[in-house]
């Protein structure tokens, strides 16, 4: 006789946490500093995933927005990733991987990577 087995939905939460940890290991970014960008505990993000809608989720979204505008941008290529981040940009004003630290960056950065690919 065949069981049946249910398939369980994944946790978006669970989901969230995963793939924002995802992006910045690809980033180079640690987990302390990942933390800081999305306001979080950096134990927590892998222990209880993350709200996607609360403020840390909001900013873990824009955040993989940012990383898979630049992933396209250089055929995901992580060191061509970290070397764009790592590099004084005259665009954004800074040294992107800097001004990830805060909200304003992140969204600025953020913005100027969907700019150039012609998303906006």
């Amino acid at each position: 006789m065949a069981t049946v087995r249910h398939k369980t939905a994944a946790d978006p939460g669970e989901v969230l946490g995963k793939a924002v940890l995802r992006a910045a290991q690809r980033m180079g970014l640690s987990r302390s500093e990942l933390a800081r960008v999305i306001g979080r505990d950096r134990s927590s993000i892998s222990r209880s995933g993350i709200d996607p809608d609360s403020k840390a989720g909001e900013l873990a979204k824009i955040l993989i927005r940012c990383y898979r505008a630049l992933a396209v941008m250089v055929d995901d290529n992580p060191q061509q990733i970290r070397e764009w981040l790592a590099t004084e940009n005259h665009h954004t004003g800074g040294v992107p991987e800097q001004q990830l630290k805060s909200v304003a960056g992140l969204v600025w950065v953020t913005e100027y990577l969907d700019a150039i690919r012609g998303k906006v």
